[in-house]
């Protein structure tokens, strides 16, 4: 919900390794690197962007869409007044789900 083009890269970087679901709501979009050193005569400043990536799977769509979740959580404002997450409550959900299909790999005893 509150992030910077970081949270735009690591969810696609998620999303492209196959890490794991991304729970949650679409990213902000806001990929680009600005350059905030410009300043005109009358004293104003420019905003300009600097950089932009390209992202595996998104292209260079991701600038202005953000990334989209594999689950899509909304948080209402009575989520917040009741302090709760429903973000994190489906993602363990999820990564419970995911546990009983897949349990994890146990090692096989050492032979002393």
């Amino acid at each position: 919900m509150f992030t910077g083009s970081d949270g735009d890269v690591a969810t696609a970087a998620v999303k492209a390794l196959g890490i794991g679901p991304v729970v949650g709501n679409r990213t902000w979009g806001g990929v680009n690197v600005m350059d905030w050193n410009f300043s005109l005569a009358d004293g104003t400043g420019l905003i300009l962007p600097r950089e932009a990536y390209w992202l595996t799977h998104q292209g260079w769509h991701a600038e202005n869409h953000g990334i989209a979740p594999d689950i899509e959580v909304p948080c209402t404002p009575e989520d917040w007044l009741q302090n709760r997450d429903p973000h994190l409550e489906a993602a363990v959900h999820a990564a419970l789900t995911r546990l009983t299909a897949q349990p994890p790999a146990t090692p096989p005893r050492p032979a002393w």
